[in-house]
């Protein structure tokens, strides 16, 4: 029996038409009412049709009809922007559903001085959850306290936001993994999200 590893299906955007890895790309399924339905996860059975993790890209697509195209039917009733609004709602719910499982599991921190003592212990954080809009001057002390024990930093809720996200009923400024576990599965599905935003931005 060979040991060579099968390599990783690829699949083209509609929009943009970049050939990726299926894990790269965001899938898109029909449900039998032509709803069109994000599949994150990508176990949904039936034919799919994919974009980049990009919101602009889901939006072109919408633009273009390639979702039409795709499913071979022109009973596709959709509002794109509706449909990228909730993707990314998607995209934070399953970051909330891992904080969650960390908070639950005693591995998730917040509190200013509490994640400063622990930035500077001998076993800090693993990751970092930052708002976007924390005070200009707590933003740069818990960066500069995370980049000299090596931990990745993500900006990309606002107090408010992280606050729900992980399941506080107040504003969170910052919240800090404590596991290695939880801040790789947390890591991955940031990435994800701020990929999905940025590519809009930048085009």
């Amino acid at each position: 029996m060979s040991n060579i590893k099968r390599s990783e299906p690829q699949r083209s955007c509609i929009a943009c038409r970049s050939t990726k890895h299926k894990k790269s790309l965001l899938r898109f399924v029909l449900a039998p009412d032509a709803e069109l339905v994000p599949d994150l996860e990508q176990k949904l059975p039936g034919h799919g049709a994919y974009t980049c993790i990009s919101r602009s890209c889901l939006l072109e697509a919408g633009k273009k009809r390639q979702f039409s195209r795709a499913f071979k039917t022109s009973a596709i009733t959709v509002n794109y922007n509706d449909l990228a609004t909730l993707v990314e709602v998607l995209m934070q719910k399953r970051v909330a559903g891992y904080l969650s499982l960390a908070n639950k599991a005693g591995k998730l921190m917040s509190g200013g001085e509490s994640l400063e003592s622990a930035l500077r212990s001998t076993k800090p954080p693993k990751l970092l959850l930052l708002a976007c809009d924390a005070s200009q001057a707590s933003a740069k002390k818990l960066t500069a306290a995370a980049q000299r024990s090596g931990l990745p930093v993500f900006s990309v809720f606002d107090k408010d936001l992280l606050g729900q996200l992980t399941g506080k009923h107040a504003e969170r400024a910052a919240v800090a993994i404590m596991s290695a576990e939880f801040a790789c599965s947390i890591k991955n599905e940031l990435e994800r999200y701020r990929s999905y935003l940025e590519e809009e931005s930048s085009r």
